[in-house]
């Protein structure tokens, strides 16, 4: 999920985010100082100036200082209304957890609403307004192409079969370049964190040579991207295939659509297209929800492009909700990160076995 038409404001946040991942490529920066360093007052990271939601309703989050008082108010407009008295209720309330993050559910009356965030801190009153355009749908979404997984059982790419050869794990880093994908209350985009922990699975899962051996057959691992560069989704397939991958993971982390409420989702979803891969799917999450503590939002059948082939175990972790004001803040932490990729690990070793 991006946001096109971020203001200024954030887009010197993700100026300041390139120069510091170029240095995190080469020495494991851990991302908690740079989440905290310099914290601005207050980061609207959601939604942008002149989104457009297909709902009548959305949600704003960020981070601001846990000291100010936060409100939300669509319509309220600066400009209309300089002399709010600030005693007196000027918006919805929005709970700023300890750690500094909110997000907060407003609905959207109008087809061109103006939304604003109203913060006071130290008997100073500061106001950002922004845009947002509600549309309704014209048409229903298309249901997911139901896949009859019965149809792939007499040529399931059991991983048996290839301990005759090399074994293939292919992970996936989602998005990247010009591809953020969703952002974390402090606006540092997905994207990152999607990288870092790929890039420690497989530094977890290669031993000097970039090789293990198991049954005495080597397992080779890839990255399908190794920096912050945009990588489409058939050239992702495109890699693994060329690899002749018997697994690919594809790491991400979650969002919502406007119509939800991000205080009430929590945890790590695994997300398959085909039946023979739903076992390994369950496992997965298993392991990666006992090692990290966290939720379980779920296993789910999708036709996710980098699930779609059959010609492997595609699977797509979502590591957890970015834009939840607690665990979005849990699940960037890199000895959290280390405990998804431990699960992970877990399970990938139990599945060659």
């Amino acid at each position: 999920m991006s946001f096109p038409g971020l203001d200024q404001g954030i887009q010197k946040v993700y100026s300041s985010f390139v120069i510091l991942d170029s240095r995190f490529r080469g020495n494991d920066i851990l991302w908690d100082s740079v989440m905290t360093k310099k914290n601005k007052n207050l980061i609207w990271v959601y939604p942008p100036n002149n989104w457009v939601s297909n709902f009548n309703k959305t949600f704003v989050y960020g981070s601001s200082n846990p000291r100010a008082k936060l409100f939300v108010s669509v319509e309220v407009d600066q400009r209309v209304c300089p002399d709010i008295k600030w005693g007196k209720h000027i918006g919805l309330p929005i709970q700023i957890f300890p750690n500094g993050n909110f997000a907060q559910v407003i609905k959207l009356p109008k087809k061109k609403n103006v939304v604003s965030l109203i913060q006071i801190l130290n008997g100073k009153k500061r106001i950002l307004t922004r845009t947002v355009i509600s549309m309704s749908l014209r048409k229903k979404r298309r249901c997911m192409q139901r896949l009859n997984s019965n149809n792939h059982q007499s040529c399931l790419p059991q991983v048996d079969r290839y301990l005759q050869n090399d074994i293939v794990i292919v992970i996936d880093p989602g998005h990247g370049g010009k591809e953020y994908g969703t952002h974390s209350s402090k606006g540092i985009p997905e994207k990152v964190f999607n990288l870092q922990i790929a890039k420690l699975l497989y530094r977890k899962l290669t031993i000097e040579n970039g090789q293990l051996r198991i049954k005495k057959h080597k397992i080779k691992i890839y990255l399908t991207r190794t920096k912050d560069k945009f990588v489409s989704l058939k050239d992702r397939v495109d890699f693994a295939k060329k690899k002749k991958a018997d697994i690919l993971i594809s790491i991400h982390h979650n969002a919502l659509p406007d119509n939800e409420d991000p205080l009430r989702h929590r945890g790590v979803g695994v997300y398959f297209t085909h039946g023979f891969v739903k076992p390994f799917a369950k496992k997965l999450l298993d392991s990666i929800t006992k090692e990290t503590k966290l939720k379980k939002y779920g296993i789910f059948k999708r036709d996710f492009a980098v699930t779609r082939p059959d010609f492997y175990h595609g699977i797509l972790v979502e590591c957890g909700f970015l834009i939840h004001p607690i665990e979005g803040e849990y699940i960037t932490q890199r000895k959290i990160q280390k405990k998804i990729v431990s699960g992970a690990i877990k399970e990938i070793l139990d599945l060659l076995k």
